[in-house]
This record gives structure tokens, C-alpha cells and sequence, in this order.
């Protein structure tokens, strides 16, 4: 896991806003520190450099998340794998 920024409030509606340390994409799922799945990213906004996330909080309280760490999960290289149709 890596670490992307922290939680800093709460906004209407189950919503978080964080401040994450580098540019990060729309729909990535956020974790905590357990590895349990906080929300997804639903917008993107301030500097690009370090910009700001609203995120849509799943099953956790979101008045529990203020200032802690959010994470997100290294992305799966590409295997390939043995296939038939495969050209060599």
C-alpha cells in the first residue's frame, strides 16, 4: 500500500475531502490503515501538483476519518500469461 494523503472534513452527504500528496485518478478506491476500503475518489480539484479529493465514503463514519491516513493499493503489473492465440 502506499501512502496518498489525509483525511482533513467532513462535507454533506458521507463525503470526505482529503489532501493528497500527488496527482491521483477519478473512481480509485481509497483504504485506511487496515486495508479496508474507505470510499472512491468522486472529484479531483486544487493545485495538480497536490491537489484535493472529495471522496464518497462507503460503510465507516466519516467524523471517525478526519486526519487520518488514506492509502491506495499499488497497481497490478501486467502478466502474460501462456494463451493458445498468443502470437509468438
Amino acid at each position: 500500500m502506499k501512502e496518498a494523503g489525509e483525511i482533513l472534513h467532513v462535507i454533506k452527504g458521507n463525503k470526505v475531502i482529503a489532501k493528497v500528496k500527488f496527482p491521483i485518478k477519478l473512481g480509485l478506491t481509497v483504504y485506511d490503515i487496515r486495508r479496508k476500503p474507505i470510499g472512491q475518489i468522486i472529484d479531483i480539484f486544487g493545485p495538480v501538483k497536490s491537489p484535493y479529493v472529495e471522496i464518497e465514503v462507503g460503510e465507516q463514519d466519516p467524523k471517525k476519518l478526519v486526519n487520518s491516513p488514506i492509502y491506495i493499493l499499488p497497481k497490478a503489473k501486467n502478466v502474460r500469461g501462456s494463451d493458445k492465440n498468443e502470437r509468438r
